[in-house]
């Protein structure tokens, strides 16, 4: 989540059952998050235990097919009725009415341009993929309190379940006696995108050595103030191919997007002060909702199907007065982008990153010989190298661990994230360790998905499909007869 936040501190493995104020004390955003997240943990986790891993409350008099029931409409494209459904205990809901395949309330597909995501005419499993997104007041405008005024105070943000209808070709092997199609479709999805990646990050030692007899800057983490880092896979697949880039604001400055012309683009505001807008020379990303839930595809990065992410720009100036941003490029031309920042209705941003192209490099890491590591690819983000302390600002480094397999590489998957707390008082950041004192490698904190199996579609001769349900029913409570009153 690319909020504001101090930090992140929920862990399930703690067993916390609740967070309890006192009076005198100090309130903070990471104790408040966290009894949501205790609360969430603890329903869906009761939902997923009563009707387990992907259900749907069925109607106990029949009258309809229940929630996300697949059928075929014109041409053959994939139809789910309205209803609900839980997917590990997350309540998914379809509207009234339903929606089919292209029109999917968060799919934003489209038939000219995804022709090749169209439903085949083979045998395929039709599956739920459901996960969770941050949203600002700069996506939902209702959020923002209007009273503060126009350029007032942010506040608090929301988070949304996203739910999207998708398919997998199946094979022979998904027919085979003892088949459970939950666990087939989650095995099929682990094996597309393991082994997971892994990272660890430090505070580390500067160099003594610098040439200019200098004393050398303290040691540990150097910033002036505490931050959250974020490190964010920016395109998928493996190392050499994989990149990434980072944030010290967990990826939370954003700047609403007015109108793109040519390389010019007009925000509604640049930021609360100078360290929480752009300024020349800062990266930014160009992205809305269409961009945000395209990435969330779970096609293989090798695959022609694997989602795009669009390029990363370098601001070339800023006019502050017209509040206009230049950047190095045209967004047009940018084929990945599919005209991010051209629809209001889709809520563009520019999003800050802060990583920098090899000369601009902070001078502490100047002279790293692994610098060349660092050096940008063509969309703007850093190449992922494994086994190698990547330096990031401040002291701070990471290191992506080596797969222990060289025939199964570790799989980067796009959106993946670690947050890393840097605190000024410790000079260190918050990450776990062994009993040595070494940092400890993890899997990304997020994005978590989650897979519910809905139908098997499958040909009955050239021209027509037929469609077999999926889904685990579970009933609801039949209302009394009248006689029993």
């Amino acid at each position: 989540m690319q909020g504001d936040f101090s930090r992140v501190t929920f862990d399930a493995a703690r067993r916390f059952s609740a967070v309890l104020a006192q009076q005198g004390r100090v309130q903070l955003d990471a104790d408040i998050n966290e009894q949501t997240a205790i609360l969430l943990h603890h329903l869906r986790t009761l939902a997923a235990d009563l009707f387990g891993p992907a259900a749907f409350p069925a109607p106990a008099d029949g009258s309809s097919a229940g929630g996300f029931a697949v059928s075929l409409g014109t041409d053959n494209t994939l139809t789910v009725g309205a209803g609900r459904m839980y997917v590990d205990g997350i309540l998914c809901e379809c509207p009234t009415g339903g929606t089919d395949y292209w029109s999917q309330p968060d799919g934003h597909l489209d038939p000219t341009r995804d022709a090749d995501k169209a439903l085949p005419h083979g045998t395929s499993l039709v599956y739920l993929r459901v996960w969770e997104r941050l949203v600002t007041a700069a996506d939902v405008p209702a959020i923002r309190e209007v009273a503060l005024g126009a350029l007032g105070p942010d506040t608090a943000v929301r988070t949304k379940v996203v739910w999207q209808l998708d398919w997998m070709p199946l094979t022979e092997e998904f027919f085979r006696e003892g088949v459970i199609p939950v666990s087939f479709l989650r095995e099929q999805i682990t094996q597309r995108f393991g082994p997971r990646p892994r990272l660890e990050a430090k505070a580390q030692e500067p160099q003594t050595e610098d040439g200019t007899g200098a004393l050398p800057p303290g040691p540990g983490y150097r910033g002036p103030e505490n931050q959250l880092y974020r490190v964010e896979i920016h395109r998928g697949g493996t190392a050499g191919t994989a990149t990434f880039k980072w944030s010290r604001e967990n990826g939370s400055v954003v700047l609403p997007v007015l109108a793109v012309n040519g390389s010019v683009v007009e925000v509604g505001t640049l930021g609360r002060d100078s360290g929480l807008g752009v300024e020349s020379g800062d990266m930014v990303e160009l992205v809305d909702d269409a961009v945000t839930c395209r990435t969330a595809a779970d096609a293989d990065p090798g695959d022609a199907t694997a989602p795009d992410r669009n390029r990363l720009y370098r601001v070339a100036d800023v006019d502050h007065a017209a509040r206009h941003v230049y950047l190095d490029a045209y967004p047009a031309g940018d084929q990945e982008g599919q005209g991010a920042g051209t629809d209001p209705a889709l809520h563009p941003v520019l999003r800050r990153w802060d990583h920098r192209p090899p000369e601009q490099q902070p001078a502490d890491t100047a002279d790293q010989e692994d610098q060349a590591k660092n050096a940008q690819d063509s969309a703007g983000a850093v190449p992922v190298a494994e086994g190698t302390w990547l330096p990031l600002e401040d002291g701070i480094a990471v290191r992506f661990s080596a797969g222990e397999d060289h025939a199964k590489p570790r799989r980067y998957r796009s959106g993946d994230y670690w947050l890393i707390p840097a605190r000024v008082v410790t000079g260190d950041v918050e990450w776990p360790t062994d009993p040595q004192g070494n940092p400890v490698p993890g899997e990304p904190h997020g994005v978590d998905y989650h897979y519910a199996p809905l139908a098997v579609v499958k040909p009955v001769d050239k021209d027509t499909l037929e469609v077999k349900d999926m889904r685990t029913p579970f009933p609801q409570p039949r209302p009394p007869k009248p006689d029993q009153a």
